[in-house]
């Protein structure tokens, strides 16, 4: 009897012993698969369609990172394969303002998308991030990622886009940048000199040329005045007075009826950013997508 209990006990410890290895292991894998999803996660980077490889994730990253250091906003790049019925524009802003980034304190901020569901790269803006992505520059942006899109390398799109998207910022916002409200008409010109400039620069500019006015005075105030009499020195004789016509020319200019479309190079529309309410009661640009 006792070398029976002895065996059955050996053979309980074995088991549990097998199950305590088992748990054991589990428990690694899971860290293990917890960190490799962690390496992969970013803050500015939600590839939710699993287009992206590793390398294209931490590239995007790291440039997300150096636009949100530089002007304090908001750089994400978001993938999907299921919009949830949703068109691709108010899907982005669905996410931005789901996720807190209207009211996260930055200066603006930009969603650049790639929807499998709706087959559309889009954008949108949001704050100051509207006066730097013009209509124009929007359209510039799809250019940049539009033939990778089209040929399976969402990876290189995004990339391509987000790198157009920085090009702009460093150009800065346009001279003639105004927005323009789609539902109300409503048009707001942007000041690129604030009223506090201006103010400093007149001041500046009445001081200097009271300094220059001050001088010129003082150097040529006992200069003496001479008088030429006219009358007495002048000598005009009129002996004939003849028109001749020596040429004549005809110029011919054709009137255009119609302005230049919108974002012609010649217009000032290239300078405006369309602008819309969005679901969530704010205000975006951009949103006019570009299929592939």
């Amino acid at each position: 009897m006792v070398e029976r209990r002895t065996v059955t006990y050996d053979k309980y410890t074995e088991r549990l012993r097998a199950l305590q290895r088992f748990c054991l292991l589990a428990v690694v894998c899971l860290l293990f698969a917890g960190s490799a999803v962690c390496a992969q996660a970013s803050e500015h980077v939600f590839d939710i369609a699993d287009l992206f490889s590793t390398s294209e994730t931490n590239r995007l990253s790291e440039l997300a990172e150096e636009l949100e250091e530089t002007y304090d906003m908001n750089f994400l790049m978001l993938t999907l394969d299921d919009a949830n019925g949703r068109s691709s524009r108010d899907a982005a802003e669905y996410f931005y303002e789901s996720g807190g980034y209207d009211s996260n304190g930055k200066r603006g901020g930009i969603v650049l998308l790639i929807d499998l569901d709706n087959r559309e790269l889009n954008l949108v803006t949001n704050g100051e991030m509207i006066l730097y992505i013009t209509d124009a520059r929007e359209e510039r942006i799809y250019d940049a990622g539009y033939e990778y899109a089209s040929e399976g390398d969402y990876g290189e799109a995004m990339i391509a886009m987000l790198e157009q998207t920085a090009a702009y910022m460093k150009k800065g916002i346009p001279d003639n940048q105004y927005t323009y409200d789609t539902e109300t008409g409503r048009i707001v010109r942007h000041r690129s000199i604030s009223l506090s400039d201006w103010l400093l620069a007149a001041g500046i500019a009445v001081l200097c040329a009271s300094f220059a006015c001050f001088f010129l005075y003082r150097r040529y105030r006992r200069v003496e005045q001479y008088e030429y009499s006219i009358g007495q020195n002048a000598d005009i004789r009129i002996t004939g007075k003849e028109d001749r016509l020596v040429n004549q020319f005809v110029t011919h200019r054709r009137i255009p009826r119609d302005p230049p479309p919108d974002g012609g190079s010649g217009g000032s529309s290239a300078g405006r950013s369309s602008t819309h309410t969005s679901g969530g009661g704010g205000t975006f640009g951009g949103g006019h997508g570009r299929s592939f």
